[in-house]
């Protein structure tokens, strides 16, 4: 009787280790499957930043592309422009009417603070100005002027108007710098 029984429990087992061999090798298949999943997640998660990451920077530089342009045209993005200024002093003085006008314009140097933008550093050229005005209208006049005029943009640094009692004109003694956002610039 248990003779009989033999040939179908071995076949039984058989199959039964088969199953569990195909079971474990479909179990490994599968945490194999899951593991390239996590790793395709994980990728398309990096790849999802990076589209947002480009959107961004794609809105960035269509809202400020217009007016960096701009800044490029008037002379303030770019190399300094000491021909022009100096033409423009010149112009600027004789238009006006100014006596002994004279001007230095100094080497250019690194704003300080030092005032990076991106790759872009933030320069200064101080200009020593003298002059004899009528009166103080026509000095202030002047800087208007100056303003007003590209290449680039100045601010003052200090001015003093002298005169001798009762006497005119005026003396000026002033100190402005033109600013100058330059690409590479050493600091």
């Amino acid at each position: 009787m248990f003779k009989s029984l033999i040939l179908p429990v071995l076949s039984l087992l058989m199959v039964l280790v088969v199953v569990a061999i195909w079971l474990s090798q479909r179990v490994a298949v599968v945490d194999q499957v899951q593991r390239q999943q996590q790793q395709l997640q994980a990728e398309l998660t990096v790849l999802n930043q990076k589209i947002t990451q480009t959107t961004q920077d794609e809105q960035w530089i269509a809202q400020y592309l217009v007016e960096y342009r701009r800044l490029q045209r008037t002379g303030f993005v770019g190399n300094d422009q000491r021909l022009a200024w100096n033409q423009i002093l010149i112009e600027e003085s004789a238009k006006l009417g100014l006596k002994d006008a004279s001007f230095d314009i100094e080497p250019q140097k690194p704003h300080q603070p030092d005032a990076m933008v991106g790759t872009l550093t933030l320069m200064d050229t101080a200009v020593q100005f003298s002059a004899s005005v009528p009166h103080e209208g026509v000095f202030a006049q002047l800087l208007d002027d100056l303003r007003k005029r590209e290449p680039g943009i100045f601010t003052v640094r200090e001015c003093a108007l002298s005169h001798v009692a009762g006497l005119q004109p005026l003396q000026v003694q002033c100190e402005f710098v033109w600013h100058t956002l330059e690409p590479g610039a050493a600091v």
